[in-house]
């Protein structure tokens, strides 16, 4: 008995969704060796094979990184860009959907320090806020932390791109570059032969609330959701934790416990202090 045309349209439609597949495109890599880039994709990728079932198979585009504040814009406006990863803040939220799992865990803004070597001893002497306003500290041009460093009364010096913040860090026009303890000595290994002098002080931790997220264009609602969906389901099974823990970028600040007897200086974020701690935040490490 030959099969109704209904039941071929089916398996023709079936055969369809499961061959079908879509383009995301983000950011490309913004320098030949790029461990940040890598670790977002990775993620980007394994939250979209998580969800292949219920949506379509997904390949990853990359289109080149004009800066952040560009991406951001052109994000809005839904040119070039599907899917960008950036620090949180209001007008970022106002402007991109957010999705609301955390890519670091809450550990954005825990931030150690690129220094010269030989000014470990003056950071190991610092104690308080008031000490640091004694500083200089390197910043990029459009990071919410540039704000929250200067709402906290601190001296920040901008710059446009890492390589020059590193510069500016040797010339002694920044005293630090405070980075993430999540990228920080992964980013640094990849340039030290360039940068001999600097090294990832993690004596003084400087921490405020500040959280890194995937966001896409307003319109975007169901990329948005697969992309939490997916990696709520990479927390669930173990995955998400096992990731960050192997990867070059982020393997550096396991285990948290290492930090336990850090100088710890918190700061206030005016834009989310109010705002209760994500459930998969990642806990700072304390003494018994």
């Amino acid at each position: 008995m030959k099969p109704s045309p209904l039941i071929i349209l089916l398996i023709l439609l079936f055969s369809f969704k499961c061959f079908a597949v879509i383009t995301v495109t983000t950011t490309g890599k913004q320098k030949p060796d790029d461990a940040s880039h890598d670790y977002f994709t990775g993620l980007l990728r394994l939250a979209l094979i998580e969800t292949s079932q219920e949506y379509e198979n997904a390949i990853i585009q990359t289109v080149p990184h004009p800066g952040q504040e560009r991406v951001i814009k052109l994000l809005a406006m839904g040119a070039f860009y599907d899917v960008a990863w950036t620090g949180t803040s209001n007008a970022r939220d106002e402007k991109l959907h957010k999705v609301p799992f955390p890519l670091f865990k809450g550990g954005l803004g825990w931030r150690g320090l690129i220094i010269r070597r030989d000014t470990q001893e003056k950071f190991s002497g610092i104690k308080s806020v008031a000490d640091l306003k004694d500083t200089i500290l390197c910043q990029g041009s459009h990071w919410p932390d540039a704000d929250i460093l200067e709402h906290n009364g601190l001296t920040v010096y901008r710059a446009g791109h890492f390589d020059a913040m590193l510069q500016m860090v040797v010339l002694k026009r920044c005293d630090a570059l405070p980075l993430s303890v999540f990228e920080g000595q992964a980013e640094l290994e990849l340039v030290q032969k360039s940068f001999p002098e600097l090294m990832f002080y993690q004596g003084l931790i400087i921490r405020y609330p500040l959280t890194m997220h995937f966001f896409v264009n307003l319109a975007k609602d169901e990329l948005a959701e697969r992309l939490n969906i997916g990696l709520e389901r990479l927390q669930s099974s173990g995955q998400f934790d096992q990731y960050m823990q192997q990867h070059r970028l982020t393997k550096n600040a396991f285990p948290l416990s290492q930090f336990i007897d850090a100088q710890v200086i918190n700061l206030n974020n005016p834009e989310i202090e109010n705002k209760s701690p994500n459930k998969y935040f990642l806990k700072w490490p304390k003494h018994n």
